[in-house]
């Protein structure tokens, strides 16, 4: 939770309470007149309560999700031409590799070359976050539980987001009905 929440707003009573409603009217007014702070009405940033590295990993996971989507779907790569690229920018390649390769063979051109992409793109982070999302997405699709093997928070967003799109994919193939 943000640290700059003011003194006369006091601190956020229990959720779900009508004393929670009332804090959150008032937070939210003050997140977008003070602060003009654009995620005070969204839900998924905690109506702007998240710290900015908490609102970098809905950002991941939202994007992660977005991108296997796309990529199951046929669109073409996100490949981002700026010689500076961030975080997000390189997960967004592989969760579309990895959608991607739920309907084309992994040797096409289009993957090899975002295959290229990442590969001279890559960080130890980004690599961290690329496993997350290619072993979270494989963790769902075989229906077995969430379990990421690093506590990092980046790649447990990664991989909890990827073994979303995982599990779904496996529910909705599944022969049993």
């Amino acid at each position: 939770m943000r640290e700059d929440i003011p003194e006369w707003l006091g601190k956020p009573p229990r959720r779900g309470t009508a004393e929670w409603d009332r804090w959150l009217a008032q937070w939210r007014r003050y997140a977008k007149e003070a602060l003009r702070d654009e995620a005070a009405d969204d839900p998924d940033y905690d109506f702007g309560l998240l710290t900015p590295e908490e609102r970098w990993r809905v950002s991941l996971r939202q994007e992660i999700l977005r991108r296997i989507a796309e990529g199951r779907a046929g669109s073409p790569a996100p490949l981002d031409v700026r010689r500076r690229i961030p975080d997000i920018a390189h997960a967004a390649v592989v969760a579309w590799q990895v959608g991607r390769s739920t309907r084309h063979p992994p040797d096409d051109e289009r993957y090899l070359e975002a295959e290229a992409w990442v590969t001279d793109r890559s960080s130890p982070r980004r690599r961290r976050i690329a496993h997350a999302v290619r072993y979270g997405f494989l963790a769902g699709l075989g229906g077995e539980p969430c379990s990421p093997l690093w506590n990092a928070p980046d790649y447990v967003s990664a991989y909890e987001a990827a073994w979303e799109s995982g599990i779904d994919l496996a529910i909705e193939n599944d022969p049993r009905g």
